[in-house]
């Protein structure tokens, strides 16, 4: 018999070493299939223009050529990155703020009609959003916003959409009210619960939300191509496709293009990994509170 167990043991064990093999070889084949055109891009970027026109075509370069990211980092680069950066920041800092503040009051503030306001925000999310660009256009066309960076900017101020507003006001209601409750007895008001207190314990979605929004402005395209036409306030996603992609565009070599994608990639890449431990937390407390 305890041949027989032990036979049984090690056949479990080959059983899920095998198991356990073939489910890193998926994860290792599906990662490289989705990087593909992320390796595509670097090996091109360092690639010269004889080579990555050459058939058939190369995979990696057959000499090091740096000379496209020179090109690339000029001054239009610059301006299209510092007109992004001021919409980027404007975005980053007020939407996850005024989020709070809207999901703080749906949450933690007792008036008539709560439940009735929060049920119909949550009915503008069955609105398409493609549906709006017209009264939007209208209404910032007639205050004199557009063709400026305003029209990418003032929605920062107004909660930042009823999605990002519902994940807040979830995590905010698992937080006890006892802590309120023990803030207003020490003479709190609720701008001190709010930012001195609620804000701190909601770190993880906040930083979420911040990121989020930070990555969804960065590569916004069809917003920009809306409500800007002059090119002293392209943005980074306007700007390179006029430049690069639009017909009419100049003859630009085509590693002097890759050059300039991966450039524009690096500040998404270095905000994920700096952030990423704490996109998963708050992925996870927010499911949680959920």
């Amino acid at each position: 018999m305890d041949a027989v167990n032990l036979r049984r043991r090690k056949m479990r064990k080959i059983r899920r070493g095998a198991v356990t093999v073939f489910r890193h070889f998926m994860l290792w084949f599906f990662a490289i299939i989705f990087l593909l055109p992320i390796i595509v891009l670097l090996t091109r970027s360092i690639m010269s223009p004889q080579d990555i026109y050459q058939v058939p075509t190369l995979l990696f370069p057959k000499h090091l050529d740096f000379s496209g990211y020179a090109e690339a980092f000029d001054a239009e680069l610059l301006h299209y990155l510092g007109n992004t950066a001021i919409v980027v920041s404007v975005n980053t800092v007020f939407i996850p703020l005024s989020c709070l503040m809207c999901a703080y009051g749906f949450a933690k503030v007792q008036f008539r009609g709560r439940e009735v306001c929060f049920s119909i925000l949550l009915m503008t999310i069955m609105i398409p959003s493609i549906s709006m660009q017209i009264p939007l256009y209208v209404m910032y066309y007639h205050l004199g916003l557009t063709d400026s960076l305003w029209p990418l900017m003032i929605g920062a101020f107004f909660g930042g959409g009823a999605m990002q507003i519902f994940f807040m006001r979830q995590y905010l209601k698992g937080i006890p009210n006892s802590i309120m409750e023990a803030a207003k007895i020490d003479g709190a008001n609720s701008a001190v619960i709010m930012f001195r207190i609620m804000l701190p314990l909601a770190k993880p979605v906040v930083v979420l939300t911040a990121v989020n929004v930070f990555i969804g402005q960065y590569n916004d395209y069809g917003t920009s191509l809306i409500y800007i036409w002059n090119e002293k306030y392209y943005t980074l996603a306007v700007g390179l496709y006029y430049k690069y992609l639009a017909p009419g565009a100049q003859n630009i070599d085509a590693n002097i293009q890759y050059a300039a994608g991966v450039l524009v990639m690096l500040p998404l890449v270095a905000i994920f990994a700096v952030f990423q431990k704490q996109l998963i937390n708050g992925i996870v407390t927010s499911g949680m509170k959920m």
